[in-house]
């Protein structure tokens, strides 16, 4: 049995404008009039995609060409990585398991909402061997985490506004039971991993947060990356976090989680350094809060506090 095919290197190069997607799939780009069926038409050039089987046996392929139509944009170790081909298609591939939630459910049920902000469109989903794949259009527009730096301060404002409305939008959409959300912000310092639900609802009750009913929709990772703005609209991508939690979870997580915060790479001069600016979070949080959301920042903040004690006691060394 051949190994199996590491997350990273699921999209190969065949030629110039075809690339072996996995083990089963071929995409190719066709530049100039479209001939039958095609996965998708690129608004910018109207160049095309075709999906198909791949032939057997497989076309020869290998790492992708530098500089070429197609690049990795996303590397989250060996669990998922993201390729985009021009301006055209995104290509998702995560490691797929029992408890993953799929990206694809979330899509198909908010495209039949009424929404104030744009979401991706489920081209072509597909499980095999262990990997989920989901082909997705290039949503157009820059993200937050590079347009915020130059943004003037009605634009910050306005798009802080948006983002709330984005949380708005779907809290209306609840249920009876909560779901395995993102629970490492909850518990950045536990010692052992355990994300089961019962055990993140149960720290949640500890904070305050009404758990007795009702759960609401929430993104789970409205950071400045999953943010595009495009003029006075907003697209919001990766839903693979979605689930139902606390109405208190969304704002007590703007107001104490970092890495919403927004950040650029500065490679000059030597030696690389990390710009942060918290301003987009600080903002959303108000909002929210204007908008009646509920909170339970200053008791996560003792119980964060508490345990940073206990887990510095553990480590002496430090």
């Amino acid at each position: 049995m051949e190994p199996p095919i590491p997350v990273r290197d699921s999209v190969k190069q065949i030629d110039t404008n075809s690339w072996l997607v996995g083990s089963k799939h071929v995409l190719r780009h066709v530049q100039g009039p479209r001939e039958g069926d095609c996965l998708w038409e690129s608004p910018s050039d109207g160049s095309y995609y075709t999906f198909s089987a791949a032939p057997v046996p497989q076309p020869d392929s290998g790492p992708l060409a530098p500089d070429g139509h197609a690049r990795q944009i996303h590397d989250a170790g060996d669990e998922s990585a993201v390729f985009n081909f021009g301006d055209a298609l995104i290509i998702k591939i995560r490691i797929a398991t029992d408890n993953t939630r799929r990206e694809p459910q979330t899509l198909a049920f908010l495209a039949k909402q009424q929404l104030s902000f744009d979401i991706p469109v489920v081209l072509f989903y597909m499980e095999d061997a262990g990997k989920a794949y989901l082909v997705e259009p290039y949503i157009s527009g820059k993200r937050l985490n590079e347009a915020w730096w130059d943004m003037p301060e009605e634009e910050k404002e306005h798009v802080a506004t948006r983002v709330s409305q984005v949380c708005l939008d779907i809290k209306v959409f609840q249920s009876n039971a909560m779901t395995g959300s993102d629970y490492n912000w909850m518990n950045p310092l536990q010692e052992t991993r355990d994300d089961r639900v019962e055990v993140v609802q149960q720290q949640c009750e500890e904070l305050g947060m009404d758990c007795s009913s009702v759960f609401v929709l929430a993104h789970n990772d409205l950071g400045p990356t999953n943010i595009i703005v495009n003029g006075d609209r907003i697209g919001v991508i990766d839903w693979e976090m979605a689930g139902y939690v606390p109405l208190e979870w969304v704002r007590t997580k703007f107001a104490v989680c970092g890495v919403l915060c927004v950040e650029r790479v500065h490679r000059e001069p030597s030696p690389v350094r990390v710009e942060r600016n918290g301003e987009y979070p600080v903002r959303v949080e108000q909002r929210l809060g204007e908008m009646g959301f509920p909170e339970a920042t200053a008791a996560y903040k003792r119980m964060h506090d508490m345990r940073e004690v206990e887990w510095k006691k553990n480590r002496p060394w430090l």
